[in-house]
């Protein structure tokens, strides 16, 4: 049996892509262990049919604590020998690929991002220049390569000169489809940080008779809250943090659109595909989505929602509003999401990661 340790800098209990693969994986016999970071937050994992192990760190952010924590991780993956080592974005790359290189194992690199261009990044160029050297450096070293979408496969593969597969984020298909009998609550499902269209979704909810939830955690939470608050919409702005995956999915399956929005001014985000394109579209749901490159390859073959140009207060409550008052513009979205969550789910992808890891 075959063993495989991945890393990633988070503490695992979110990351949603890992647990995926690291099932996957674990359920066609190979050992997998999936290495992430224990925070003061971090609450217990559940039993998840894969090994687990987080690192504690004296350091919690800053160029101290990727040092602190790619020597820790160094030491562990010397100490725990695999078959293969997986690092997952670049801020893991130094301490596989040492591990990897000692041992004389293979690696697989796992772009979750284009992690030079993400917001946090701009402006910021020396310690983007930084990143940029750890990936030429790492990334080369891989002997299997694949990120969430064929547009930054594309920029990583121009960039670094390294073929990139492309394992997509799609959710377990369920086998119960989802009903069209719905409440008119919007949703927002993510991270609540910089770049996702929040603020201007919440002043566009002044013309918008509906409820927002906004379920997830993040940087601008506060000024979000604040936003809100100023703006005197917190009865109509619900911040619901963290909830649990059958609450989540209740949540889902019985609103009317989902928000998945985007500014144009970072590079990552512009030739991303978001966790939350799919989440909608399995949950029966339309969304207002921005027309970047990745979102138009998908939307050119289900019209699963309603694209925008910008991220204008006009432009998306025309978008939410159209789709909370014509029904039969939105059941006929509802019918092309039924028929895309068949095509894009975790089986149909789970195939073909396993097909590029048996090759190494």
């Amino acid at each position: 049996m075959k063993k495989i340790t991945f890393a990633v800098t988070n503490d695992i209990s979110q990351d949603r892509r890992m647990i995926r693969i690291c099932n996957s994986l674990q359920g066609k016999g190979y050992e997998v262990t999936l290495v992430g970071r224990q925070l003061a937050s971090s609450l217990p994992l559940p039993a998840f049919s894969f090994k687990t192990h987080r690192i504690k760190c004296y350091f919690n952010k800053g160029p101290r604590f990727y040092a602190e924590f790619n020597i820790r991780l160094y030491w562990y993956l010397k100490k725990n020998v695999s078959d293969i080592y997986g690092a997952v974005d670049y801020d893991t790359l130094k301490g596989v690929i040492k591990a990897a290189k000692s041992k004389k194992k293979k690696v697989i690199f796992d772009a979750h991002e284009w992690f030079e261009e993400v917001p946090e990044l701009q402006g910021r160029e020396k310690v983007k220049n930084y990143w940029m050297k750890i990936a030429q450096k790492g990334i080369p070293n891989a002997n299997l390569r694949y990120t969430v979408s064929q547009s930054i496969a594309e920029k990583l593969e121009e960039r670094y000169g390294s073929h990139f597969d492309v394992i997509h984020n799609f959710p377990p298909l369920e086998q119960k489809e989802p009903g069209s009998i719905r409440n008119d609550t919007l949703v927002y499902l993510g991270v609540l940080n910089k770049g996702r269209g929040l603020p201007e979704m919440i002043k566009a909810m002044h013309e918008i008779d509906s409820k927002l939830l906004l379920i997830g955690e993040g940087d601008i939470k506060e000024e979000l809250w604040d936003l809100a608050t100023r703006e005197n919409l917190l009865s109509k702005v619900i911040f619901k943090g963290f909830v649990p995956p059958d609450e989540l999915n209740e949540i889902l399956l019985n609103a009317r659109v989902g928000i998945n929005l985007l500014d144009r001014s970072s590079e990552s985000y512009k030739y991303s595909l978001a966790n939350k394109f799919f989440d909608y579209v399995h949950a029966g749901m339309p969304q207002v989505f921005m027309d970047f490159p990745e979102y138009g390859r998908f939307y050119g073959k289900y019209r699963i929602g309603a694209p925008i140009y910008d991220l204008t207060q006009s432009s998306i409550v025309y978008a939410v509003n159209h789709l909370l008052q014509d029904r039969n513009y939105w059941f006929n979205l509802h019918v092309e999401c039924l028929k895309a969550r068949k095509e894009w789910c975790w089986q149909n992808e789970e195939r073909r990661l396993l097909h590029l890891v048996e090759k190494l």
